[in-house]
Protein backbone atom coordinates (compact mmCIF):
# COMPACT_ATOMS: atom_id res chain seq x y z
CA UNK A 1 0.00 0.00 0.00
CA UNK A 2 1.13 3.36 -0.78
CA UNK A 3 1.96 5.95 1.58
CA UNK A 4 -1.05 8.21 -0.16
CA UNK A 5 -3.39 5.51 0.07
CA UNK A 6 -2.29 5.03 4.08
CA UNK A 7 -2.78 8.47 4.71
CA UNK A 8 -5.72 9.12 2.70
CA UNK A 9 -7.43 5.74 4.42
CA UNK A 10 -6.03 6.41 7.98
CA UNK A 11 -7.32 10.67 7.81
CA UNK A 12 -11.26 9.07 6.56
CA UNK A 13 -11.13 6.41 9.08
CA UNK A 14 -10.38 8.61 11.59
CA UNK A 15 -12.63 11.64 10.93
CA UNK A 16 -15.25 8.98 10.77
CA UNK A 17 -14.41 7.33 14.24
CA UNK A 18 -14.37 11.40 15.31
CA UNK A 19 -17.94 12.71 13.73
CA UNK A 20 -19.66 9.23 14.71
CA UNK A 21 -18.47 9.92 18.11
CA UNK A 22 -19.11 13.51 18.92
CA UNK A 23 -22.73 12.41 17.30
CA UNK A 24 -23.26 9.89 19.51
CA UNK A 25 -22.17 11.70 22.58
CA UNK A 26 -24.72 14.62 21.59
CA UNK A 27 -27.70 12.09 21.20
CA UNK A 28 -26.67 10.03 24.44
CA UNK A 29 -26.25 13.65 26.67
CA UNK A 30 -29.34 14.79 24.98
CA UNK A 31 -30.65 11.32 25.84
CA UNK A 32 -30.10 11.79 29.63
CA UNK A 33 -31.45 15.20 29.72
CA UNK A 34 -34.62 14.90 27.88
CA UNK A 35 -35.13 11.67 30.45
CA UNK A 36 -34.32 13.50 33.57
CA UNK A 37 -36.48 16.37 32.88
CA UNK A 38 -39.84 13.59 32.50
CA UNK A 39 -38.66 12.31 35.66
CA UNK A 40 -39.10 15.80 37.01
CA UNK A 41 -42.01 16.22 35.40
CA UNK A 42 -43.48 13.31 36.38
CA UNK A 43 -42.51 13.71 39.83
CA UNK A 44 -43.81 17.38 39.54
CA UNK A 45 -47.33 16.22 38.82
CA UNK A 46 -46.93 13.07 41.59
CA UNK A 47 -46.34 15.89 44.12
CA UNK A 48 -49.28 18.06 43.48
CA UNK A 49 -51.37 14.31 43.29
CA UNK A 50 -50.44 13.77 46.83
CA UNK A 51 -51.10 17.80 47.35
CA UNK A 52 -54.43 18.01 46.05
CA UNK A 53 -55.85 14.09 47.77
CA UNK A 54 -54.76 15.89 51.24
CA UNK A 55 -56.89 18.84 50.98
CA UNK A 56 -60.14 17.41 49.57
CA UNK A 57 -59.82 13.84 50.73
CA UNK A 58 -62.76 15.32 53.18
CA UNK A 59 -65.28 16.16 50.99
CA UNK A 60 -64.35 14.21 48.42
CA UNK A 61 -64.17 9.92 48.40
CA UNK A 62 -60.40 8.87 47.54
CA UNK A 63 -61.03 6.59 44.91
CA UNK A 64 -63.15 9.28 43.09
CA UNK A 65 -60.24 12.29 43.78
CA UNK A 66 -57.91 8.94 42.21
CA UNK A 67 -59.63 8.80 39.24
CA UNK A 68 -59.80 12.94 38.74
CA UNK A 69 -55.93 12.83 38.66
CA UNK A 70 -55.34 9.58 36.53
CA UNK A 71 -52.65 10.22 33.59
CA UNK A 72 -53.88 10.60 29.90
CA UNK A 73 -51.22 7.54 28.80
CA UNK A 74 -50.28 6.23 32.70
CA UNK A 75 -51.50 4.71 35.33
CA UNK A 76 -52.10 5.60 39.11
CA UNK A 77 -51.71 3.23 42.05
CA UNK A 78 -52.37 3.36 45.72
CA UNK A 79 -50.15 0.42 47.49
CA UNK A 80 -50.61 -0.32 51.51
CA UNK A 81 -48.42 -1.23 53.52
CA UNK A 82 -49.19 -4.80 53.70
CA UNK A 83 -48.74 -5.20 49.71
CA UNK A 84 -52.00 -4.62 48.59
CA UNK A 85 -53.01 -2.15 46.31
CA UNK A 86 -56.41 -0.49 45.41
CA UNK A 87 -57.65 -0.58 41.97
CA UNK A 88 -55.74 0.87 39.33
CA UNK A 89 -56.54 3.97 37.59
CA UNK A 90 -55.55 3.84 34.37
CA UNK A 91 -56.39 4.48 30.56
CA UNK A 92 -57.97 1.85 27.73
CA UNK A 93 -54.52 2.91 25.78
CA UNK A 94 -52.17 1.67 28.89
CA UNK A 95 -54.24 -1.64 30.57
CA UNK A 96 -51.13 -3.50 30.23
CA UNK A 97 -49.68 -1.46 33.43
CA UNK A 98 -51.71 -2.79 35.26
CA UNK A 99 -50.49 -6.23 34.79
CA UNK A 100 -47.19 -4.63 35.81
CA UNK A 101 -45.55 -6.13 39.86
CA UNK A 102 -45.63 -3.27 42.39
CA UNK A 103 -44.48 -3.42 46.27
CA UNK A 104 -44.88 -1.11 48.92
CA UNK A 105 -41.96 1.34 49.33
CA UNK A 106 -40.56 2.83 52.53
CA UNK A 107 -39.24 6.27 50.48
CA UNK A 108 -39.79 8.51 47.41
CA UNK A 109 -38.00 7.03 44.53
CA UNK A 110 -38.29 7.88 40.61
CA UNK A 111 -37.29 5.99 37.25
CA UNK A 112 -37.15 4.87 33.84
CA UNK A 113 -38.68 1.87 32.90
CA UNK A 114 -39.67 0.06 29.58
CA UNK A 115 -42.93 -1.63 28.96
CA UNK A 116 -43.48 -3.67 25.47
CA UNK A 117 -40.87 -1.04 24.10
CA UNK A 118 -42.41 2.06 25.27
CA UNK A 119 -41.15 4.21 28.08
CA UNK A 120 -41.95 5.32 31.18
CA UNK A 121 -41.89 7.14 33.83
CA UNK A 122 -42.49 5.80 37.78
CA UNK A 123 -42.58 7.86 40.37
CA UNK A 124 -43.43 6.32 44.29
CA UNK A 125 -43.96 9.02 46.82
CA UNK A 126 -45.57 8.43 50.68
CA UNK A 127 -49.25 9.79 51.16
CA UNK A 128 -50.94 9.88 54.46
CA UNK A 129 -54.06 8.40 53.82
CA UNK A 130 -57.56 9.76 54.85
CA UNK A 131 -57.79 7.31 57.74
CA UNK A 132 -53.95 7.88 58.46
CA UNK A 133 -52.42 5.04 57.00
CA UNK A 134 -48.81 5.79 55.23
CA UNK A 135 -49.77 4.68 51.71
CA UNK A 136 -47.68 4.58 48.18
CA UNK A 137 -49.33 6.52 45.34
CA UNK A 138 -47.11 5.15 42.69
CA UNK A 139 -47.48 7.39 39.36
CA UNK A 140 -46.01 5.53 35.93
CA UNK A 141 -46.40 8.37 32.83
CA UNK A 142 -45.74 7.19 29.21
CA UNK A 143 -43.05 9.28 27.84
CA UNK A 144 -43.89 7.94 24.38
CA UNK A 145 -43.44 11.55 22.86
CA UNK A 146 -40.16 12.13 24.28
CA UNK A 147 -38.93 8.69 22.59
CA UNK A 148 -40.23 10.00 19.13
CA UNK A 149 -38.61 13.21 19.37
CA UNK A 150 -35.34 11.22 19.89
CA UNK A 151 -35.96 8.32 17.43
CA UNK A 152 -35.79 11.54 14.87
CA UNK A 153 -32.68 13.39 16.38
CA UNK A 154 -31.00 9.72 16.06
CA UNK A 155 -32.23 9.72 12.44
CA UNK A 156 -30.69 13.12 12.08
CA UNK A 157 -27.81 12.35 13.57
CA UNK A 158 -27.43 9.39 11.80
CA UNK A 159 -27.76 11.14 8.13
CA UNK A 160 -25.62 14.15 9.44
CA UNK A 161 -22.90 11.59 9.65
CA UNK A 162 -23.04 10.04 6.56
CA UNK A 163 -23.52 13.70 4.43
CA UNK A 164 -20.53 14.67 6.88
CA UNK A 165 -18.19 12.07 5.34
CA UNK A 166 -18.79 12.98 1.99
CA UNK A 167 -16.37 16.29 2.62
CA UNK A 168 -14.23 14.36 5.48
CA UNK A 169 -13.47 11.70 2.85
CA UNK A 170 -12.82 14.35 -0.22
CA UNK A 171 -10.66 16.47 2.65
CA UNK A 172 -8.89 13.02 3.23
CA UNK A 173 -7.62 12.54 -0.46
CA UNK A 174 -6.97 16.29 -0.78
CA UNK A 175 -4.29 15.95 2.12
CA UNK A 176 -2.84 12.98 1.03
CA UNK A 177 -2.20 14.46 -2.46
CA UNK A 178 -0.72 17.44 -0.44
CA UNK A 179 1.59 15.93 1.51
CA UNK A 180 2.90 13.21 -0.58
CA UNK A 181 3.06 15.57 -3.50
CA UNK A 182 6.79 16.81 -2.42
CA UNK A 183 7.32 12.69 -2.11
CA UNK A 184 6.17 12.31 -5.54
CA UNK A 185 8.07 15.16 -6.75
CA UNK A 186 11.51 13.89 -5.28
CA UNK A 187 11.30 10.32 -6.42
CA UNK A 188 10.25 11.74 -10.25
CA UNK A 189 13.64 14.01 -9.67
CA UNK A 190 15.72 11.04 -8.13
CA UNK A 191 14.57 8.67 -11.22
CA UNK A 192 15.49 11.59 -13.55
CA UNK A 193 18.70 11.90 -12.27
CA UNK A 194 19.32 7.90 -12.06
CA UNK A 195 18.15 8.11 -15.86
CA UNK A 196 20.15 11.55 -17.15
CA UNK A 197 22.85 11.25 -14.89
CA UNK A 198 21.97 14.96 -14.37
CA UNK A 199 21.49 16.66 -11.01
CA UNK A 200 18.10 18.75 -10.50
CA UNK A 201 16.60 20.68 -8.21
CA UNK A 202 12.65 20.40 -6.51
CA UNK A 203 10.70 23.69 -7.05
CA UNK A 204 10.17 24.85 -3.40
CA UNK A 205 7.84 27.40 -2.13
CA UNK A 206 10.24 30.34 -0.59
CA UNK A 207 6.96 31.44 1.11
CA UNK A 208 5.91 28.15 2.95
CA UNK A 209 7.65 27.59 6.41
CA UNK A 210 5.96 24.11 6.74
CA UNK A 211 7.95 20.57 6.92
CA UNK A 212 7.00 19.70 3.34
CA UNK A 213 9.00 23.16 2.38
CA UNK A 214 11.65 22.16 4.24
CA UNK A 215 12.03 18.58 3.42
CA UNK A 216 12.65 19.94 -0.15
CA UNK A 217 14.93 22.64 0.71
CA UNK A 218 17.19 19.67 2.35
CA UNK A 219 16.94 17.85 -0.44
CA UNK A 220 18.17 20.66 -3.06
CA UNK A 221 20.67 21.27 -0.28
CA UNK A 222 21.80 17.62 -0.34
CA UNK A 223 21.86 17.45 -4.26
CA UNK A 224 23.86 20.54 -4.20
CA UNK A 225 26.13 18.84 -2.03
CA UNK A 226 26.36 16.04 -4.11
CA UNK A 227 26.61 17.54 -7.07
CA UNK A 228 29.59 19.79 -6.08
CA UNK A 229 31.32 16.27 -4.92
CA UNK A 230 30.70 14.70 -8.15
CA UNK A 231 32.01 17.77 -10.03
CA UNK A 232 35.39 17.03 -7.58
CA UNK A 233 35.37 13.25 -8.43
CA UNK A 234 35.31 14.06 -12.08
CA UNK A 235 37.99 17.30 -11.95
CA UNK A 236 40.24 14.42 -9.56
CA UNK A 237 39.80 11.74 -12.08
CA UNK A 238 40.87 14.35 -15.23
CA UNK A 239 43.76 15.97 -12.90
CA UNK A 240 45.06 12.83 -11.83
CA UNK A 241 44.86 10.96 -15.56
CA UNK A 242 46.59 14.24 -16.73
CA UNK A 243 49.22 15.51 -14.51
CA UNK A 244 50.19 11.73 -13.36
CA UNK A 245 50.81 10.79 -16.95
CA UNK A 246 53.61 12.93 -17.71
CA UNK A 247 56.00 12.10 -14.68
CA UNK A 248 55.21 8.45 -14.93
CA UNK A 249 56.40 8.28 -18.38
CA UNK A 250 59.53 10.31 -17.43
CA UNK A 251 59.74 8.01 -14.73
CA UNK A 252 59.65 4.96 -16.82
CA UNK A 253 61.69 6.58 -19.95
CA UNK A 254 64.90 7.20 -17.92
CA UNK A 255 64.48 3.86 -16.10
CA UNK A 256 64.55 2.38 -19.84
CA UNK A 257 67.26 4.31 -19.89
CA UNK A 258 69.07 3.50 -17.52
CA UNK A 259 68.31 -0.40 -18.01
CA UNK A 260 69.70 0.15 -21.48
CA UNK A 261 73.39 2.79 -21.10
CA UNK A 262 73.42 3.13 -17.44
CA UNK A 263 76.07 0.23 -16.49
CA UNK A 264 78.33 1.94 -19.88
CA UNK A 265 77.61 6.04 -19.68
CA UNK A 266 77.78 7.21 -15.50
CA UNK A 267 76.60 10.51 -16.80
CA UNK A 268 73.80 9.23 -18.18
CA UNK A 269 73.14 7.09 -14.67
CA UNK A 270 73.09 10.51 -12.71
CA UNK A 271 71.18 12.09 -15.30
CA UNK A 272 68.21 9.41 -15.10
CA UNK A 273 68.70 8.63 -11.63
CA UNK A 274 68.43 12.72 -10.87
CA UNK A 275 65.20 13.18 -13.16
CA UNK A 276 63.15 9.89 -11.88
CA UNK A 277 63.91 11.79 -7.86
CA UNK A 278 62.38 14.94 -9.47
CA UNK A 279 59.73 13.44 -11.39
CA UNK A 280 58.97 11.17 -8.26
CA UNK A 281 58.83 13.94 -5.66
CA UNK A 282 56.88 16.04 -7.76
CA UNK A 283 54.14 13.51 -8.56
CA UNK A 284 54.19 12.52 -4.74
CA UNK A 285 53.49 16.02 -4.22
CA UNK A 286 50.20 16.52 -6.90
CA UNK A 287 49.19 13.44 -5.87
CA UNK A 288 48.92 15.27 -2.40
CA UNK A 289 46.86 18.30 -3.89
CA UNK A 290 45.18 16.01 -5.96
CA UNK A 291 43.57 14.19 -2.74
CA UNK A 292 43.00 17.50 -1.53
CA UNK A 293 40.98 19.04 -3.95
CA UNK A 294 38.73 15.70 -4.37
CA UNK A 295 38.28 16.42 -0.36
CA UNK A 296 37.20 19.57 -0.14
CA UNK A 297 36.73 22.99 -2.12
CA UNK A 298 39.84 24.24 -4.18
CA UNK A 299 42.96 25.08 -2.19
CA UNK A 300 46.32 25.26 -3.59
CA UNK A 301 49.53 25.71 -0.78
CA UNK A 302 51.50 27.80 -2.43
CA UNK A 303 55.33 28.26 -1.71
CA UNK A 304 57.01 31.14 -2.86
CA UNK A 305 61.00 30.89 -3.51
CA UNK A 306 63.28 32.60 -6.11
CA UNK A 307 63.44 30.29 -9.39
CA UNK A 308 65.39 30.47 -12.16
CA UNK A 309 63.10 29.95 -14.97
CA UNK A 310 65.58 29.80 -17.44
CA UNK A 311 66.60 26.50 -15.88
CA UNK A 312 63.42 25.24 -14.84
CA UNK A 313 62.47 25.36 -18.60
CA UNK A 314 65.45 23.81 -19.95
CA UNK A 315 65.50 20.66 -17.37
CA UNK A 316 61.76 20.11 -18.00
CA UNK A 317 62.36 19.85 -22.05
CA UNK A 318 65.03 17.66 -21.72
CA UNK A 319 63.04 14.96 -19.61
CA UNK A 320 60.31 15.29 -21.50
CA UNK A 321 62.15 14.22 -24.71
CA UNK A 322 63.24 11.47 -23.45
CA UNK A 323 59.82 10.54 -21.97
CA UNK A 324 57.93 10.92 -25.53
CA UNK A 325 60.99 11.28 -27.85
CA UNK A 326 60.20 14.36 -29.40
CA UNK A 327 62.12 17.12 -31.03
CA UNK A 328 62.42 19.86 -28.44
CA UNK A 329 64.65 22.83 -27.10
CA UNK A 330 64.61 24.89 -25.01
CA UNK A 331 65.94 29.03 -25.43
CA UNK A 332 66.66 31.48 -23.04
CA UNK A 333 69.47 34.08 -22.21
CA UNK A 334 71.07 33.54 -18.98
CA UNK A 335 69.28 33.47 -15.70
CA UNK A 336 65.42 34.56 -15.56
CA UNK A 337 65.06 34.98 -12.39
CA UNK A 338 61.38 35.54 -10.18
CA UNK A 339 59.45 34.84 -7.50
CA UNK A 340 56.90 31.64 -8.09
CA UNK A 341 56.21 28.16 -6.21
CA UNK A 342 58.84 25.88 -8.13
CA UNK A 343 56.73 22.84 -8.36
CA UNK A 344 53.51 24.45 -9.70
CA UNK A 345 55.66 26.31 -12.24
CA UNK A 346 57.14 23.05 -13.85
CA UNK A 347 54.06 21.45 -13.75
CA UNK A 348 52.63 24.21 -15.88
CA UNK A 349 55.61 24.02 -18.28
CA UNK A 350 54.53 20.36 -18.58
CA UNK A 351 51.04 21.06 -19.57
CA UNK A 352 52.03 23.14 -22.22
CA UNK A 353 54.69 20.77 -23.05
CA UNK A 354 52.59 18.10 -23.36
CA UNK A 355 49.27 19.96 -24.95
CA UNK A 356 51.67 20.86 -27.92
CA UNK A 357 52.36 17.33 -27.80
CA UNK A 358 49.27 16.23 -28.60
CA UNK A 359 48.39 19.19 -31.38
CA UNK A 360 51.07 19.14 -33.30
CA UNK A 361 53.95 17.03 -35.02
CA UNK A 362 56.50 19.92 -35.24
CA UNK A 363 59.38 20.58 -33.09
CA UNK A 364 58.54 21.94 -30.22
CA UNK A 365 60.54 25.01 -28.97
CA UNK A 366 60.42 26.73 -25.63
CA UNK A 367 61.77 30.15 -25.55
CA UNK A 368 62.19 32.39 -21.97
CA UNK A 369 62.49 35.81 -22.47
CA UNK A 370 62.28 39.30 -19.57
CA UNK A 371 59.08 41.03 -20.69
CA UNK A 372 59.69 43.46 -23.41
CA UNK A 373 63.27 41.90 -24.08
CA UNK A 374 63.52 39.95 -27.08
CA UNK A 375 66.49 36.70 -27.44
CA UNK A 376 69.02 38.31 -30.11
CA UNK A 377 69.72 35.12 -31.27
CA UNK A 378 68.36 31.04 -30.91
CA UNK A 379 72.43 29.82 -29.40
CA UNK A 380 72.55 31.62 -25.87
CA UNK A 381 73.69 30.59 -22.51
CA UNK A 382 71.04 28.20 -22.06
CA UNK A 383 70.74 26.14 -24.96
CA UNK A 384 69.15 22.63 -25.14
CA UNK A 385 68.69 20.74 -29.08
CA UNK A 386 67.96 17.66 -29.47
CA UNK A 387 66.84 15.34 -32.39
CA UNK A 388 65.04 12.49 -32.24
CA UNK A 389 65.63 11.72 -28.81
CA UNK A 390 69.84 11.80 -29.19
CA UNK A 391 71.74 14.56 -27.87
Amino acid sequence: MSLRSKIYGYSSVLFAVLLTAVNLSVYLVFERVSINNEIRRVEAEAESIVTGVRQSAGSIPPDDLLRAYAPVNGMLRIVHEDGSSSPVTTTAASEQLSKLSYQYENEKKAEYIQVDQVGYVWVSMPLIWPDGEVVNLQVTQSVAETEGGLTTLRTVLVIVTIIALIPAVISSRILANRMTRPIQQMTRTMSDIQASGHFKRLPVEEKSKDELTTMGQTFNRMMELLESNFERQERFVSDASHELKTPLTIIESYASLLQRRGKERPEVFDEAVEAILSESARMREMTEQLLLLAKQPEQWNVQLVRVDIAKLAADSTRAFREAYHRKVYCEAQGPVWAISDESKLKQMVFILLDNARKYSEDAIKVQVETQGEKLPNPYCRYRDWYVGGEP
